[in-house]
C-alpha cells in the first residue's frame, strides 16, 4: 500500500481539495464563521476562532501532505479536519437540521442543505489520507522520474472525480429542494 505513486498521488489530490476548501472559506471568513455558528455546537463566541483555526488546519494539512517525511502527520491532520467537519454534519443531520449551508464550499455548499451524501463524501476523502499514513514506514521503492506522470495523472483524476461528485451532489440537492 505504500507505493510512492499512490502515496504522492493521493496526498496531492487531498492537499488540492483541502486548499481549495480553505481558499473558499478564507474568501468569506465572516460567512464561514456564521455557518460554524449556525451548526450550534460551539459555545457562544467561539465560532470565529474555530473558523480561523479550521482554515489554518486545512492549509497546514495540505502543506504537510506534500512534504516527504511529513506526509503521515499531514494525513493525521487531514483526517482530524475531515472528522470534525463530518461530525458536525452528522450531528446536525441527526437533529433534523437539513436546511443550512454545509460550509464546505464549492457547488455542494451553495445553499443545497445538509445530506448524508456529504458525510459519505468526507469518508471517501478520508480514504485518500490512508496511503500517506503508510509513508512513515518508508516507500516500497524509490520514486522514478517516470512516476511523475503517474502521480500527476492520479492526482488530477482524483480531483476531477471529486469535483464531478460535488456537482452531481449539488444537482441532487437542488432537485430535492424543488
Amino acid at each position: 500500500m505504500n507505493d510512492p505513486v499512490l502515496v504522492y498521488g493521493a496526498s496531492a489530490a487531498l492537499a488540492c481539495v483541502l486548499w481549495l476548501g480553505a481558499l473558499d472559506k478564507a474568501k468569506d471568513m465572516a460567512g464561514f464563521s456564521a455557518i460554524v455558528k449556525a451548526y450550534g455546537i460551539l459555545p457562544l463566541g467561539w465560532h470565529g476562532l474555530f473558523a480561523r483555526v479550521f482554515v489554518l488546519a486545512e492549509i497546514a494539512a495540505g502543506v504537510l501532505l506534500l512534504m516527504p517525511g511529513w506526509q503521515a502527520r499531514g494525513a493525521v491532520l487531514a483526517l482530524a479536519v475531515l472528522a470534525l467537519a463530518t461530525l458536525g454534519l452528522a450531528y446536525n443531520l441527526a437533529r433534523g437540521h437539513r436546511d443550512m449551508d454545509c460550509g464546505c464550499g464549492g457547488p455542494a455548499g451553495q445553499g443545497g442543505g445538509l445530506t448524508w451524501w456529504l458525510v459519505l463524501r468526507n469518508a471517501v476523502l478520508g480514504l485518500w489520507a490512508l496511503p500517506a499514513l503508510t509513508a512513515a514506514t518508508g516507500p516500497s521503492r524509490a520514486l522514478q522520474w517516470a512516476d511523475a506522470a503517474a502521480v500527476f495523472g492520479l492526482s488530477t483524476t482524483a480531483v476531477a472525480l471529486y469535483f464531478t461528485a460535488n456537482y452531481l451532489l449539488a444537482s441532487h440537492l437542488k432537485l430535492r429542494n424543488l
